[in-house]
């Protein structure tokens, strides 16, 4: 029977090899649609091996005015690669923004996160890259008609394809549940990322969510949508940064 040790990277031969650490991520919650935090990262002598954990950035929700309603965004997906890497080597790591205050004419998909290898250390060029959660938007039919207590039905998808990665889980969706009245029940769903607990559950009621009631959650969470009972129209919540988590021997 094979020991679990000899099926690891770093064990082999009987040496085990220390691995160092680092993170990139995007907490920032006070600007909105920030891009990103990106870091230019050379490969230190003696590194040989490289793995690169990805999170995306969760999607925007629906803005909407008079009495509408939307489900909660999707969140962000999640990656995974390793390759060889060489001292000198020089490797862009971009973990993805937040996103932007989405208002009721707008579809705000999540952020990308992505690392990318720009040569150096006798190394070629790739790109792995990791899409953001998907807003909801809103469809052009509503199920109750066509005026100011109408609650318009949406569209709901879910992100995280990958170009160049070894493993990767898609994003959850957001959703909602929608009622005529907004005292009659309604809520929303807004997809966490990979790796957290979720989906988040709102607010019941008739509520303009703003402010942290309406962000996704670190990392990769999709914002909630406005549901509006009358008043000015109002913005979704936008969707939470990313974050990447590199390991090298």
């Amino acid at each position: 029977m094979a020991n679990l040790r000899d099926l690891l990277y770093g064990y082999g031969d009987g040496t085990i090899i220390e691995p160092s650490e680092f993170t990139v991520l995007n907490t920032n919650y006070t600007s909105v649609g920030n891009g990103g935090c990106c870091y230019l990262w050379t490969v230190p002598a003696g590194a040989t091996r490289a793995v690169f954990e990805m999170w995306s950035g969760g999607g925007t929700g629906g803005g909407g005015c008079c009495c509408m309603q939307g489900g909660g965004a999707g969140g962000g997906g999640y990656s995974i690669r390793a390759v060889d890497v060489a001292a000198g080597q020089n490797i862009q790591i971009c973990a993805a923004g937040t996103g932007c205050c989405g208002d009721y004419y707008t579809s705000i998909s999540g952020c990308a996160s992505w690392v990318c290898s720009q040569g150096g250390g006798g190394q070629g060029t790739w790109l792995s890259c990791l899409t953001g959660g998907y807003t909801n938007d809103r469809c052009v039919t509503c199920q109750y008609g066509g005026n100011c207590y109408t609650c318009c039905s949406m569209c709901y998808c879910c992100g995280g394809r990958n170009n160049c990665a070894d493993f990767v889980i898609g994003g959850t969706g957001g959703n909602g549940h929608s009622t005529q009245f907004c005292h009659g029940g309604f809520h929303q769903y807004a997809g966490n990322g990979p790796m957290q607990a979720g989906p988040r559950l709102s607010l019941n009621g008739c509520c303009r969510y703003g402010g942290g009631a309406a962000w996704g959650l670190f990392p990769g969470g999709g914002g909630f949508s406005s549901s509006t009972g009358g008043g000015p129209c109002c913005c979704g919540g936008p969707g939470a940064g990313g974050l990447v988590y590199v390991l090298y021997y």
